[in-house]
């Protein structure tokens, strides 16, 4: 799938031509099968599990514009506080010419938890922790967002991350009923088809 088809999803020529820049001329086989056969832009909520370097966390940047450009938010979650600084910083290069207000929170960056709890943003790029505080102290947040995308879901094996992610999950799973989109990207993750079962929702595996 060419990226130039990607306009009939109602993005910008000016978006497609930066992944075109940055090298993104067609769709690597994961994301095509998230775009057409689990229709990823009419909101179907899914996890992904592929191998690393497969393409599967362009699908959860992919999901995060499309809500973007349609005025939703996004919750994008990541577990550690190096992977937040990239991707904020390649988000901002990326999509802030667009129009698309990003915004990081994580112990070293808080200067914009006022505008995330006011929703005061496109896409938020939040560790874990922080996002579970956000789930404790403003019960109302998760009704804001147009879609939650987890990064890295497989850290629920992980004993220091794991808990807080079980917890978010527990949270996703009771306000879910469909009000928001969901998106799970795990490399490796034992008991996806589990987790997916438990959230009722699909799973999507390329190995």
């Amino acid at each position: 799938m060419q990226i130039e088809r990607l306009g009939n999803y109602d993005f910008p020529e000016d978006m497609i031509a930066t992944w075109k820049q940055m090298g993104i001329a067609v769709l690597q086989p994961i994301q095509e099968q998230a775009v057409q056969r689990y229709k990823l832009f009419e909101g179907n909520s899914m996890i992904v599990s592929a191998p690393t370097s497969s393409g599967k966390t362009f699908v959860g940047e992919l999901a995060a514009v499309y809500q973007a450009i349609h005025e939703r938010k996004t919750a994008f979650l990541v577990p550690l506080k190096a992977i937040a600084e990239e991707k904020f910083k390649t988000f901002r290069q990326m999509y802030e010419p667009s129009g698309i207000r990003v915004v990081v929170s994580n112990r070293d960056h808080k200067e914009y938890d006022t505008d995330i709890e006011t929703g005061n943003f496109d896409i938020a790029i939040i560790v874990f922790e922080k996002f579970f505080q956000l789930l404790n102290s403003n019960k109302n947040f998760l009704g804001s967002l147009g879609l939650v995308v987890i990064d890295e879901l497989q850290m629920l094996a992980d004993h220091t991350r794991g808990t807080n992610l079980e917890l978010i999950l527990t949270h996703l799973r009771m306000q879910h009923k469909g009000s928001f989109q969901i998106v799970g990207l795990s490399a490796v993750l034992g008991n996806h088809g589990l987790v997916n079962q438990w959230l009722g929702i699909v799973l999507m595996v390329n190995t």
